[in-house]
């Protein structure tokens, strides 16, 4: 699938509209510029679609001429990258809908196949990985400073700093990336290091609020002054990472309740039972990392139904 989606992008006049999935990553949005920055090496024109809100993932990020918040094209093809559904495209699942071809590439489990060409490896580290081998396949003269410190970005922070999810592949690619003379340690620092005073007082205090109740979770009320100025990335990738190094930690869920909404971020350290959980509540992700958003539940409702889950498949851990 992956030479007749290269010869497709390549050979096609339309307008390319790119898209991650909702609360986007590292490896979402510098999945998408990167891709983006060959695209127009090929000559086509390619947008980065994200929501305002969102922005602050991208802050960091040099050249921000490919983003934009609408589908603005009446024909268009649409990519949508790190995603193993349509849903999981917040408002945008209507211009996918509304598209005149599409195309998935991802590397999460259990993959729905929804677009009319789709490229899905679990066994990738990442969706940037995933996209440096297009550019691989494609020309690897393409591959330039921009988009390897892109790539490296995203590599970096699904894999928090090549702990997990990684093969030896993995680190070829980091290398390849790294001679392209990138600033890795501007990059790791940005993506994994970088600390704000208002994050170190958020993990104190969830450090000291951790439940256990056949398993270990922790609330996150954005109503709380502590946690109300923090973004979604903050909390589950900076916050949530910190607290899964607590030594003992297999199963653990990390909720954020915003008004009627709960988001959950879950981790498995051991088991290997996080998209398994997540998938019960219509979410999704990894074997030790996934997550969901429901909004007809509440976190009572939730920890029955993971402890139910866990009970049958006989998972726990000493507290």
């Amino acid at each position: 699938m992956k030479k007749e989606i290269i010869e497709f992008i390549t050979n096609t006049d339309m307008p390319i509209y790119i898209c991650g999935h909702i609360k986007p990553d590292q490896d979402s949005i510098c999945s998408s510029l990167a891709l983006a920055k060959l695209l127009e090496k090929l000559e086509k024109k390619a947008h980065v679609l994200i929501e305002n809100n969102d922005t602050d993932i991208i802050n960091w990020h040099d050249n921000k001429s490919f983003i934009t918040s609408m589908v603005v094209d009446r024909e268009y093809l649409f990519i949508a990258l790190d995603v193993n559904e349509k849903k999981r495209l917040g408002r945008y699942e209507k211009d996918f809908d509304n598209a005149s071809f599409t195309i998935n590439i991802d590397h999460h489990q259990d993959n729905k196949n929804e677009s009319n060409f789709t490229y899905s490896d679990t066994k990738m580290s990442s969706t940037c990985e995933m996209i440096y081998e297009l550019i691989e396949e494609i020309n690897i003269e393409y591959l330039d400073e921009y988009i390897a410190s892109h790539l490296y970005s995203g590599i970096l922070n699904d894999t928090n700093c090549f702990s997990r999810r990684i093969s030896p592949r993995t680190f070829i690619i980091a290398q390849e990336l790294i001679n392209k003379g990138i600033n890795y340690n501007h990059i790791i620092q940005k993506t994994l290091k970088e600390r704000t005073l208002y994050e170190f007082k958020a993990l104190a205090k969830l450090v000291n609020e951790i439940e256990y109740d056949d398993f270990h979770y922790v609330v996150v009320d954005k109503k709380d002054p502590v946690f109300s100025d923090l973004t979604h990335n903050q909390i589950v990738k900076k916050i949530a990472e910190d607290l899964r190094t607590i030594e003992g930690l297999d199963v653990f869920v990390l909720f954020i309740k915003n008004e009627d909404t709960i988001t959950a971020k879950c981790m498995s350290n051991i088991s290997e039972n996080a998209d398994k959980i997540a998938t019960l509540f219509g979410g999704g992700g990894h074997k030790k990392e996934a997550g969901f958003t429901i909004t007809n539940k509440t976190i009572e409702d939730i920890l029955k139904e993971i402890k139910l889950y866990l009970s049958k498949n006989k998972v726990g851990q000493k507290r």
